[in-house]
Formats: C-alpha cells, sequence, structure tokens
C-alpha cells in the first residue's frame, strides 16, 4: 500500500511561511510574519504545503484550525490551537478519502481524486491499530454507520475527520441504526467534525417511519480490553436514543469537545444526551445538549410513561455515574428532560470523586445540576466537588414532565465541595412553588457555599439551605452569598431544625417580603436581627445595586444582532462548528455578560 507522500520544504520557503503558535482569536495582520505580506494569506489559505506533511490548507490539513488559521503545521497531535485538537500525521499514516457524491468503491481512496464512495470500503482498508485516516467529504450526505478501529498510540490516533471546501460537516443518516455501533475495544481514536443523524425518528420530516432508534455513539470497555484515549470533536448527533460511554474496567481519558447533542428520546427506556458511567479522566468541555430525553411533553396525569417519547424524571442531558476527576467546562445545557447534569454514586464514600463543573450555562429543564439522589441517606459519596462560575436561569420553564419544579442546584452526601461564584437566576413562573437556588441534604461535610448571587427565583420553598436533620451535617459554611427576591415573596433561607452545624459569614439579603420572614427554621419565621442572633451573620439588608440584573437570552439575543427571542438564540447556538465558530455564542463569553449584569455599582 503506498503511504501519505511526504513533502519536505526547505530554503526561502521555510523563511517566508514559518510560523508559531497564535491562540489570538484576532485577525491577522499584514505585518503579522505568519501571514503573506503580499497576498494577506495565512499557511492555511495559501495554497502551500508549509509543514511538509503532503496536506495544503484547511481544506485537506487536519493541522488547520480554519481558514484564518496562520498555523498549518508545528504543533504535536492533541494540541490545542484556537480551542480545537490539531491532529498530524505520523511517518506512516495511510489517508483514504472518502465522497458519497463523488466517490467510486472502484477507486483506491488515496487521494481527493480517487475517493471511495462508502465509509465501509474505506474502513475495509484502513488498519485496526493504526495511525491511518478516514476523511468524508464535507457537504456529502453517507446513508451509514461508522464501524470504528482503534489507533497506535496516543499521539497517533486513529482519525475519522473530514475534508473539503464545504464549511458543512459530512452527514451521516443512520436511521434506526447506531452512528457509532457499540466498540467492545478502544483505544487512540479522535472522531472530528461529522454529522450523525438518525433521520428517521424525526417525526417533523417526511422522512419518518417509526419510534425505533438506537445510540449515537456506544463505546463500552469489555473486561480486560483497552478502553483509554477517545476524542469525540466538533460533532452532531441528532435524535438518537443514547450516547453511552461505560465499561466493565473503567473507561479512561475520554475527551467529548465542541459537540451538538440534541433530541434524543425513547419510547420504551430511559434516554439521555449522553451517558457516562465508571469513567477516569473525562473531559466535557464546549459542548451544545439540547431537549434530550423527551420528544414531547409527558401526558397528565405524570405517569413516567415512556410511549410516543414523553419525558420522564429518568432521562437527562447529560447523566455520569460513579466519575472520578472530571471537568465539565463551558458547556450549553437546555431543556433536558428533567436535570441537565445528573451524577449519582452509589458503592459508598468516594465513589464518585474530583468533579468540577466550571463556567456553564444551564437553561430550562426540570433541574439544573444534580449531584446525589437516587439512594437512601449514605455517607460521603461525593469527594472533592467544584461548583463554580456556572450560570443557570429559568429553570422550570418549559415543564416538561409537567411537574411544577424548578430545582437549580442539589447537593448530597459530599465530602468537600466548592460551590462559589454562581449565578442562579429567573424563576418568575408563580406556577412553580417548588423552587430553590442551593438545597444541602443527605450526609455531608466540609462544603463552602460562597460568592454566589440568586436572583429573581419565586418559591413557596427557602431559596437557600437545607431540607433534612442537621445532624447530618458538618462544617457547611454558607459565605458572602446574595439573594435577593426583588419581585415577589419568598422566604431567604431556611432549615428544617436548628443552624448548630452550619456557620454563616457576610451574606447579603433582601426581599419585598414582610421582614419579620425572611428566614425560616422548621415552621417558625425569623426575622433579620433574629437570624443574626442565632447565626452572627454579619450580614447585610441592602439590596445591592446591580449593574443590569434583567438580562435574559433575549436581551443577549438583541446585544449581538439577532432578534430578540429564545428561539432565535437556539438556532444561533445549534449553528456552532468548526468552521463556522461564532464567539458571541461561545457559552464563557455569554457567562461573562451575565455576570457583568452582576456586579455592583
Amino acid at each position: 500500500m503506498k503511504k501519505q507522500k511526504i513533502t519536505i520544504l526547505i530554503g526561502v520557503f521555510i523563511l517566508a511561511w514559518s510560523c508559531s503558535h497564535d491562540d489570538s482569536p484576532n485577525a491577522p495582520k499584514k505585518n503579522d510574519p505568519k501571514v503573506d505580506p503580499i497576498n494577506n494569506e495565512c499557511e492555511c489559505n495559501d495554497g502551500i504545503d508549509n509543514d511538509g506533511d503532503g496536506l495544503v490548507d484547511w481544506s485537506n490539513d487536519l493541522g488547520c484550525t480554519g481558514i484564518d488559521d496562520c498555523t498549518e503545521g508545528g504543533l504535536a497531535t492533541g494540541s490545542l490551537e484556537n480551542g480545537w485538537t490539531v491532529i498530524e500525521p505520523a511517518s506512516d499514516t495511510r489517508i483514504y478519502y472518502v465522497s458519497s457524491s463523488e466517490g467510486n468503491d472502484q477507486n483506491d481512496g488515496e487521494s481527493p481524486v480517487t475517493p471511495k464512495k462508502t465509509i465501509a470500503s474505506a474502513m475495509a482498508l484502513a488498519r485496526d491499530h493504526s495511525s491511518d485516516w478516514v476523511l468524508l467529504k464535507r457537504g456529502d450526505v453517507f446513508n451509514e454507520s461508522l464501524v470504528i478501529k482503534s489507533g497506535a498510540l496516543i499521539n497517533e490516533p486513529f482519525v475519522v475527520a473530514s475534508y473539503g471546501d464545504s464549511k458543512e460537516r459530512p452527514l451521516l443518516k443512520t436511521g434506526g441504526n447506531p452512528g457509532i455501533p457499540q466498540v467492545l475495544s478502544f483505544q487512540n481514536i479522535i472522531v472530528s467534525g461529522i454529522a450523525f443523524y438518525a433521520h428517521t425518528r424525526n417525526p417533523q420530516t417526511n422522512e419518518f417511519v417509526s419510534y425505533s432508534g438506537s445510540p449515537g455513539f456506544y463505546f463500552f470497555r469489555k473486561a480486560d480490553n483497552p478502553g483509554n484515549n477517545l476524542t469525540i470533536e466538533d460533532c452532531a448527533f441528532d435524535f438518537y436514543e443514547n450516547n453511552i460511554v461505560q465499561g466493565e474496567q473503567p473507561p479512561q481519558n475520554i475527551s467529548i469537545r465542541r459537540n451538538i447533542i440534541t433530541n434524543n428520546y425513547s419510547d420504551n427506556a430511559h434516554s439521555q444526551g449522553i451517558y457516562m458511567a465508571f469513567c477516569e479522566s473525562v473531559l466535557i468541555e464546549g459542548n451544545v445538549f439540547d431537549h434530550n430525553g423527551w420528544l414531547v411533553q409527558a401526558i397528565p396525569p405524570f405517569n413516567n410513561a415512556e410511549a410516543g417519547g414523553q419525558a420522564t424524571f429518568f432521562n437527562h442531558n447529560f447523566y455520569g455515574t460513579s466519575l472520578h476527576n472530571a471537568t465539565f467546562k463551558g458547556n450549553f445545557f437546555s431543556r433536558g428532560s428533567s436535570i441537565g447534569t445528573k451524577f449519582t454514586a452509589d458503592n459508598g464514600p468516594g465513589s464518585a470523586s474530583a468533579i468540577t463543573l466550571e463556567d456553564n450555562l444551564y437553561v430550562d429543564g426540570e433541574i439544573g445540576i444534580s449531584m446525589g439522589g437516587n439512594d437512601p441517606i449514605a455517607s460521603y459519596r461525593f469527594k472533592d466537588i467544584g461548583i463554580v462560575n456556572n450560570v443557570m436561569l429559568n429553570i422550570g420553564r418549559s415543564k416538561p414532565t409537567t411537574r411544577g419544579l424548578a430545582w437549580y442546584l442539589d447537593i448530597d452526601d459530599w465530602d468537600t465541595g466548592n460551590v462559589q461564584n454562581n449565578l442562579f437566576l429567573n424563576q418568575p413562573d408563580a406556577q412553580i412553588g417548588n423552587t430553590f437556588a442551593i438545597r444541602v441534604s443527605g450526609v455531608s461535610k466540609d462544603v463552602t457555599i460562597q460568592d454566589n448571587t440568586i436572583y429573581n427565583l419565586r418559591s413557596g420553598l427557602p431559596l437557600l439551605g437545607s431540607i433534612d436533620s442537621n445532624s447530618d451535617k458538618s462544617n457547611i459554611l454558607f459565605k458572602k452569598n446574595t439573594v435577593v427576591a426583588s419581585n415577589f415573596n419568598a422566604v431567604l433561607m431556611g432549615f428544617p431544625t436548628n443552624v448548630s452545624n452550619y456557620t454563616f459569614s457576610q451574606n447579603s439579603y433582601y426581599s419585598f417580603l414582610t421582614t419579620d420572614k425572611w428566614f425560616q427554621i422548621g415552621t417558625t419565621y425569623a426575622s433579620l436581627a433574629t437570624w443574626e442572633n442565632l447565626t452572627n451573620d454579619g450580614a447585610s439588608s441592602t439590596l445591592p445595586a446591580f449593574n443590569s440584573p434583567d438580562r435574559t437570552l433575549e436581551v443577549y439575543q438583541t446585544s449581538v444582532g439577532g432578534s430578540a427571542s429564545i428561539d432565535g438564540f437556539m438556532t444561533a447556538i445549534m449553528k456552532q462548528s468548526k468552521f463556522n465558530w461564532n464567539t458571541d455564542y461561545d457559552v464563557p463569553t455569554i457567562n461573562t455578560w451575565f455576570r457583568e449584569g452582576f456586579k455592583v455599582n
């Protein structure tokens, strides 16, 4: 088999086109040494193989992150550039091209001008446990699943990605079949820039056949098999039943980045956007999760019926069981059947550990984050938890299961945790009385809840506090939190018994509720003065002068030039992809805008 041709550039080309790694999102300037001063072209759009790997420009070179990338090479496989994973061929990489529109399975598939027609034909040539690539032409449609193979090394992975001048992902229409069928042994794999669509499960189109379906991807580590170093990036999975990573032994080093995961449902079983169990070293970053776990709202009376794809409280945007060393960063979780991110750990103390949720955006659904639940009270199941800089708003708006609840953050059975600098915003629905911002439950210790802002939540429950015995808690600190019920009455903080196992320091409270009912202990209401006598909180009771507290997604849409509607925002964020990346819809950008509104003048 002929190897991919490697061309070595020397002399004037090295001097003229050599450039270093650049993470700047700004457009290059003519005096930038990585830009052709005559044509103002970057390496990834100059028609030259600058790094000598036989691949030219963004249309073919996976070292390029886009048409404006000025570094065609120079970074190792797995490095991040402009937020995307760089992929470079190894010395023995064989590349196979596939085009449904231009290909022929009689072709050798070794160049873009002689592509195979089907993915299966190219996969038959690609070697397992190798650094081979299978590239699908962008904009093409394939009516087949992707049967994946393993790579050679972590820096020499097996790659399925795309090529061509189109900016649209290649689309795999798999119907009731899986996008990536179950894999029982896997290692060193990158799947990048592919759209998977269970088209026969979408009742809103004339391609609908039935509710019958399969997972978008299913990686299951069989005992004694490898299961590590998996990256899925810039892909889309739409209308599947689930996406799954789990195993009889822990899958390790799993990275799910900048994907669009939407509309998963089942009519006869539980359904999640992603279900991940017993995994170690997990990164969930920059993804869009929307409307997973349900096709239609539950039909009253609610009984968790799955027929017709109804919403149930078993289904969520992300469901993680017994994860260790897991980071969730910069994701958008919207309109889950029940919970945005649900975590369970049922194997005793520390059966989930080192989980961090940072700078994510949660909108709608019934519950934002649930870290616990699903078992009787058990000690310290979750060890070393961080929930930092997240924004949650309008939880409960669409009532997927028809239940009237809006729970923002549920803390249950924690051993050491930090909940800091989060925004819990905007639940104005009078029909949803079962609302809280933060609730501490179960057997928990050494948890700090600090510098969080709670604003504009309507509730018949205390917005902050606990629901069970304080004897199950120790060293729980509430410090410098701001709790404001500005437009309607609400109890700001409450506990079912005394507060002897809690510490309070410099929190800020404000409500239009009669001042003797800001706090609740058992069935007894308390004023701020009584609260101070009990807690020595040192609290403030002045309405903070926030910069712009009435910020919403509709207002954000207007601020970036869009129509003032949630639908407009959702349409825009669903378009995010490697070659169509709009920083206005990058979650950290959106969250920063909300946080600016809650700075105090």
